[in-house]
């Protein structure tokens, strides 16, 4: 059970968006622009619910903030409790996305809590502060690397604003992450679009079919990955949610992702939708 946050992570993160229609979009929207995006997920194994995670992304002129909680329950939390708090901030630029702060605090059962803080400087290089410290030498990341990469919950934020769309790919590209030790893209393959009903009525209509990818680029390997093994492939719905408040002028947010591993069927579905915004010229 211990692997499945990672797989759960990679799934829902969520790499060459439309960066002129981006610029041009924003650049319309001024002022005025103010958005809130509000999405909780269920997460099971074999169809039994073991964990919930949510996300809330506020979007203005000023930029973005996004506010993220995991935890485990049911039967999982006798034997693995942890839970997962993490904020992050930044810009949306012409060039996509532009971090500027990330702080996570991860708690397990009776084990100390660990603390991992990114902050940005003007050049967009991340400084890392982890409490208790990373060994970062073992598993090393070049300063290249790390620029090239965004906080896990900015990459997030990037995908569900669809900054990370291209014509031929609705789903994204990639979404480059550097969490502090592991440099890593999650890559997306847009398959086709299918008619999808949500049992429980939160969605009816079109909605994307993706695949997606865990690349490693450098940094600590996952244990599967040390293993000489690979995870398994993951695959997820994706909606395009209207709304005047988002750079592209929609949303792009999972409905479902899924995975199957060697011993069953890891799914995040999602169980609350709130959607919010406006736009005007300035």
């Amino acid at each position: 059970m211990r692997k499945v946050p990672a797989l759960v992570t990679a799934a829902a993160v969520l790499a060459v968006p439309c960066y002129a229609k981006a610029a041009e979009k924003i650049a319309s929207l001024g002022n005025a622009r103010t958005g809130h995006v509000a999405v909780d997920y269920t997460i099971a194994f074999l169809g039994i619910p073991f964990g919930h995670t949510q996300y809330d992304i506020r979007v203005g002129s000023d930029g973005y903030h996004t506010d993220s909680h995991f935890e485990t329950s049911g039967i999982v939390s006798a034997f693995w409790q942890a839970t997962i708090d993490a904020t992050a901030a930044g810009q949306f630029t012409a060039a996509g996305i532009s971090p500027a702060q990330y702080d996570s605090h991860y708690r397990r059962g009776g084990k100390p809590p660990r603390r991992v803080k990114l902050s940005y400087g003007s050049d967009g290089m991340p400084v890392l502060f982890a409490d208790p410290p990373y060994d970062t030498h073992k598993y090393p990341v070049t300063d290249a690397e790390k620029k090239a990469g965004l906080d896990p919950l900015s990459a997030a934020t990037s995908v569900l604003t669809a900054i990370r769309e291209s014509a031929t790919n609705p789903c994204g590209t990639a979404a480059p992450v550097f969490d502090g030790r592991r440099r890593y893209n999650i890559e997306f393959t847009y398959l086709r679009d299918e008619a999808l009903k949500l049992d429980n009525g939160l969605f009816t209509g079109n909605a994307h079919l993706c695949q997606l990818h865990y690349n490693q680029i450098a940094g600590f390997k996952p244990k599967i990955l040390k293993e000489g093994r690979e995870l398994p492939p993951a695959y997820a719905w994706l909606a395009e949610i209207p709304n005047a408040s988002a750079p592209h002028g929609h949303y792009i947010v999972p409905l479902k992702l899924w995975a199957s591993t060697g011993f069953g069927t890891v799914t995040a579905t999602l169980t609350q939708l709130k959607v919010e915004g406006s736009a005007g010229k300035s």
